[in-house]
């Protein structure tokens, strides 16, 4: 047994008899099922188990459970959905890409009722699947369903602003224009598994609402939960404008991406127009280069972090380790926006760090589905010993642990570790750890903080803890390496009516309501030298 593994864990998963009634999953209910052309297939060929880490003991003995089963779908049947894409956007001129944007409002609506409707059973498979506390799920459904809602507000909202009439001269001369909005095309979506649901639908909605198809990657953890919405989009979309596609990403992703058609002097494209990627630098490569014409992708990319927190002398030590235990070690610290190292002043880094591991301290292990919980198990089989890894690196380098029994746990739930004086050389101190650790390293002046962030491959967000006299220089100069900087705040994605962008490797535009409906689409302008003669023009018929 590793020196890490300690049997009191184990006697935190129930017995398979001891799990509630109203959180159990019928494996027979999640079969192996797809969407393509407007149909619900039920896979015919070769499946794969979706068993959860949220695991079950008989005496010592530890068993994944059984949810439901996964369709490995072929090339072939990927295939399927680019030719339906095709169809459906028939560049340009399909019958949803055509349709009024009235009418699209319409079918999200429809659709975000149908979610609304299932949110309890997505809840529960998110809960098993990915191990998320049932709470959470629950508000992981319940944001993505105000998320749609408030996607169409803003639509509209800028759909009055395109409506008004841009005035402007050149040569002395007047012009007339306005500007509309039109899709990209066929947009491939894949969600990562943190946030299977909401990262899934807050691309996947506003491709839409623009007039975009879409083929969409389920998460190999949250698949289930995804497929319960196959129905969904069946009924709420024309055939072939969504295609949800399970099995390996190995397989399926390159069918999609190399798929090719002709431009007008025979020469092949791409046929998808969009990659919206939420995952790994490493895994957006890998996708990109199957691509025949990358200089005709447009890319929504939201990838690696590794956020940084300054505490600076005159912060306030309780309020910011009360939220820095939060932000980093929120849903296991599985969180791109969670902070990945926290930076503190010497002169009060034993003073936070006995405040955090107190905090720690006092976080409650267990099942997803109890009461209370704040760590839970983690979905992928390597994790733990991934984590402790990083921190047997950092400990054999001089690190601490601080907290007591940090980094100790079984299977698939562990106690955070609290590391202390993290220093250069150390893994922790640059990698990105996605999991129960928090590295926390002392710094003299905040130059060192401004060297390790401007030298640092990541750009999404910092946090800054203290007085605005003493932070405010700080504050201007995180600005221009990350794409969000939080006063006296945790790093964080919402509210969602804020853009949510990133800088150098970790993202590539912006999501968010208004940006998100901005990045799946184009402007087209449309002018004339007189007002009468555009209103002519782009009025709509009577009949």
């Amino acid at each position: 047994m590793s020196a890490w593994n300690d049997d009191a864990f184990i006697s935190m998963f129930p017995e398979a008899q001891a799990v509630p009634a109203g959180v159990r999953v019928d494996p027979a209910a999640h079969g192996a099922r797809w969407l393509v052309d407007g149909e619900v297939r039920t896979s015919g060929g070769p499946t794969r188990e979706v068993r959860s880490r949220v695991a079950t003991r008989q005496g010592t003995t530890l068993s994944t459970t059984l949810l439901g089963h996964e369709a490995q779908l072929t090339a072939d049947d990927a295939k399927l959905a680019v030719a339906a894409a095709q169809r459906a956007w028939n560049d340009g001129e399909g019958e949803w890409p055509s349709a009024h944007v009235e009418a699209r409002i319409a079918a999200v609506k429809r659709f975000a009722a149908a979610v609304e409707a299932k949110a309890d059973e997505i809840a529960t498979l998110l809960m098993w699947e990915i191990g998320k506390p049932r709470a959470s799920s629950r508000d992981e459904v319940t944001r993505s369903v105000d998320y749609i809602r408030n996607t169409i507000v803003e639509l509209e909202r800028l759909r009055e602003a395109d409506l008004g009439v841009q005035t402007g001269t050149a040569g002395g001369k007047h012009h007339f224009a306005r500007t509309h909005r039109r899709a990209l095309g066929v947009v491939l979506c894949v969600a990562p598994f943190n946030y299977p649901v909401n990262e899934f639908l807050t691309t996947v909605i506003p491709a839409l609402l623009m007039g975009n198809v879409v083929i969409a990657k389920t998460p190999r953890f949250g698949v289930l939960a995804n497929l319960v919405l196959l129905e969904a989009f069946r009924d709420a979309f024309p055939k072939g404008v969504v295609s949800l596609l399970p099995g390996d990403g190995r397989v399926v992703i390159p069918a999609v991406m190399s798929a090719t058609e002709q431009d007008v002097a025979g020469n092949p494209t791409g046929v998808v127009h969009v990659l919206a990627f939420i995952g790994s630098e490493g895994a957006a490569n890998a996708i990109m280069r199957s691509h025949p014409t990358p200089i005709t992708l447009h890319k929504i990319l939201g990838l690696g972090a590794k956020n940084a927190a300054v505490v600076l002398p005159d912060a306030d030590l309780d309020a910011a380790a009360a939220a820095l235990v939060k932000g980093s070690l929120g849903f296991n610290g599985q969180r791109c926006t969670a902070e990945k190292i926290v930076f503190a002043h010497r002169s009060v880094f034993d003073a936070l760090a006995a405040k955090m591991v107190a905090r720690v301290d006092a976080l409650v292990l267990g099942m997803p589905w109890e009461d209370g919980v704040n760590i839970s198990p983690l979905p992928e089989e390597p994790k733990l010993d991934w984590m402790r890894a990083l921190v047997d690196d950092a400990v054999g380098k001089g690190a601490k642990v601080l907290n007591a029994g940090g980094g100790r746990g079984a299977f698939s739930i562990m106690r955070p570790a609290v590391v202390g004086e993290v220093k250069a050389g150390m893994k922790l101190f640059h990698e990105e750890q996605f999991g129960p650790v928090v590295p926390l390293a002392a710094f003299d002046d905040a130059e060192e903080v401004v060297r390790w962030q401007r030298r640092s491959p990541f750009g999404q967000q910092a946090a800054v803890w203290g007085q605005p006299q003493n932070a405010r220089a700080l504050v201007r100069r995180f600005t221009r390496f990350v794409a969000r900087v939080n006063l006296n705040d945790v790093c964080q994605r919402g509210p969602d009516s804020f853009g949510f962008s990133a800088a150098d490797k970790s993202g590539f535009g912006t999501l968010s309501l208004k940006e998100a409906l901005l990045a799946f689409s184009r402007p087209v302008l449309v002018q004339a030298r007189e007002q009468a003669v555009l209103d002519a023009f782009l009025s709509r018929p009577t009949t």
